[in-house]
């Protein structure tokens, strides 16, 4: 016998966890096999609600490897957390977040546009105006909350180039991630310069092949091909105008050069990436998951999050770089609407971090779309005398 069941009292430091009692959206943790190597880790496995775990006996101690008398007790219950109601914003204050990011959104959708604008009718790019595009970005991220900043962003209008918007998500949540992964101000600016720039090859391939990936059309080999040499292409224009550093066009030659090499271009191996474009590969692809970029059918955040989750199992994305952003958004992000098992609509107004897929919600709507005259306030994690306890049954939408 190479594993065994056991009960989270007797999960300990040493021991190797092969599988957990709940499913990858319940976990605290991305990946369900792992090295226990600090106490912090039971800790949260216990937030979670996880009451037994499968151990790897080969990987990991036994339960009869330890020393009773030196075996530490079982860790204790922790203490309830504290009421969050009182920290929580009203619904007004993240309305009005919300209001704020998207007219910051049209702002720089506008500067970013004028970027992608400039390069169409020159083939080159503007220096200054992709600085000071990339400088706009940057102070709304450390201005605004992220997740209003994200909301906005998730509100694709009609009309909008998809390739500017698709810029602009992905230098923004670049953004995001990289100051989470607290780079310095140098790295950032490189990273979001690349963030904003990674598809400009597309703007050479074919209109035609262009067109047929974002209606979702087919393309025949010849065609993909020729579409899979956009980073190249890229990166060869910004070699010929100058002005980009070496660093900036690494980040955009090997934006979809996945960890297990099933990206392009082929002669390039993502097991020499660096963080930041891991970065940059995880929030592209999310946004193409999401929005359907690319050619795709668009996938809600939930859908979205967990075809990411798949894509680390099978070794193509950065598992710490998924599971922060994970951490960052949350399963069921900040503004979104809603509905439960009880067939009430409700808003989701914070996250729990340790427990991403049962966020705090402000209940607005009863069961067949009558509003409550007083929404009131659940924390999703703290149900325990409740007879039928509530649970997230679908997202109805991106926004408040």
């Amino acid at each position: 016998m190479t594993s065994q069941r056991i009960s989270i009292a007797d999960l300990q430091i040493g021991m190797y966890v092969s599988a957990l009692d709940l499913p990858w959206y319940r976990s605290p943790f991305l990946r369900h096999s792992f090295l226990v190597e600090r106490d912090s880790q039971i800790d949260k496995l216990i937030r979670a609600g996880v009451r037994s775990v499968t151990i790897d006996l080969v990987r990991g101690l036994a339960p009869d490897s330890r020393d009773d008398e030196a075996a530490p007790s079982a860790p204790a219950a922790l203490p309830s957390p504290t009421p969050m109601v009182k920290q929580l914003k009203p619904l007004a204050q993240l309305t009005d977040e919300y209001r704020q990011a998207k007219l910051a959104k049209q702002q720089l959708t506008q500067a970013v546009q004028s970027v992608f604008t400039t390069i169409s009718k020159t083939g080159t790019v503007n220096t200054q105006q992709a600085a000071e595009a990339v400088q706009e970005i940057t102070i709304v991220t450390r201005t605004l909350t992220h997740a209003s900043l994200f909301m906005a962003l998730s509100q694709n209008q009609p009309g909008e180039s998809m390739l500017s918007q698709h810029a602009l998500t992905t230098c923004t949540l670049s953004l995001v991630l990289g100051q989470a992964f607290q780079f310095n101000p140098l790295e950032l600016q490189e990273l979001a310069t690349a963030a904003l720039l990674h598809d400009v090859g597309l703007l050479q391939i074919k209109p035609t092949i262009r067109h047929r990936i974002h209606s979702g059309s087919g393309l025949s080999q010849a065609e993909k091909s020729e579409f899979e040499t956009h980073p190249n292409r890229g990166v060869r224009t910004l070699q010929r105008q100058g002005g980009f550093d070496g660093p900036i066009l690494h980040l955009i030659a090997n934006h979809h050069v996945y960890l297990d090499d099933s990206g392009y271009p082929q002669e390039a191996r993502g097991e020499f990436t660096s963080d930041r474009t891991r970065i940059l590969m995880v929030v592209d692809r999310y946004d193409e998951l999401l929005t359907g970029f690319g050619g795709t059918t668009p996938l809600t955040s939930h859908q979205t999050f967990q075809r990411l989750y798949q894509e680390v199992q099978k070794g193509t994305l950065d598992e710490r770089i998924v599971s922060t952003f994970i951490t960052l958004i949350g399963i069921y992000p900040i503004h979104s609407q809603v509905r439960l098992n009880t067939q009430e609509v409700a808003v989701v107004t914070e996250l729990n971090q340790t427990q991403l897929h049962q966020p705090i919600i402000t209940i607005t709507h009863r069961p067949g779309g009558k509003e409550y005259p007083d929404p009131f306030v659940i924390n999703l994690a703290e149900q325990v005398d409740a007879d039928e306890p509530r649970s997230i049954e679908t997202i109805i939408r991106l926004n408040n």
